[in-house]
């Protein structure tokens, strides 16, 4: 019970391998687990911005949340390979990635393998613990400096600063990447292990004038 994410998905009860639409500007969600495969609408994203899981442990404890505790990993290194595999076919023009102190080393390194330019700051979870936001670009970063700001703040920052038609976030949660896309105006493509985080997302721009319904399965 003390994962239900309050009613949500009473009202948007999208289901696991749902696609749900926005039907004032075509941003699609879907629930999915991004180890196993992604929807081919994300494909259409030239931006990601994502807060992936920060650890193994963390990892699985969003499958607990999700209430998929037979689908739990071994090794982190599992849902790292499969994230970067997945920008890799994305192949966006800039990723931003919330991540921790333990692996940022190796999200910079993987973020190299993947863009000409890497850069990181130091941010804040929480407005208190600190992160790091590690951005990927054929080219730097606008002149901007996201050092101290809280993660809350950092996507809507992050989407005014390139110039993007289709932003993804294939870690969606309850939807600070999707708000922040549906007010700079632009088209939303997302995914989420959590059917019931995801109904808070949608709840969220529903309230801001958005029209998510019912879809398609995959």
């Amino acid at each position: 019970m003390k994962y239900l994410y309050g009613k949500s998905w009473e009202k948007y009860p999208i289901e696991d391998g749902e696609t749900w639409v926005d039907r004032s500007n075509g941003s699609m969600v879907t629930v999915c687990d991004i180890i196993k495969g992604l929807p081919s609408h994300v494909f259409d994203a030239d931006m990601v911005y994502s807060d992936p899981p920060w650890s193994l442990g963390n990892t699985n404890s969003f499958y607990t949340k999700a209430g998929k505790p037979d689908d739990y990993i071994s090794d982190f290194r599992q849902f790292y390979n499969a994230l970067f595999e997945r920008i890799a076919r994305i192949h966006p023009k800039a990723c931003y990635l919330e991540i921790g102190k333990q692996h940022v080393a190796r999200f910079e390194l993987e973020m190299g393998r993947l863009f000409p330019e890497v850069q990181t700051w130091e941010i804040r979870y929480y407005g208190k613990n600190p992160c790091f936001l590690v951005r990927g670009g054929d080219r730097p970063a606008p002149d901007f400096d996201f050092t101290g700001m809280d993660d809350t703040r950092t996507p809507a920052a992050a989407i005014s600063l390139e110039n993007s038609e289709c932003v993804a976030d294939l870690c969606t949660g309850q939807g600070l990447t999707a708000v922040a896309s549906f007010r700079a105006g632009k088209r939303f493509v997302g995914t989420e292990l959590n059917r019931r985080r995801l109904a808070v997302a949608i709840e969220k721009v529903n309230k801001l004038g958005g029209r998510y319904e019912h879809g398609w399965a995959a």
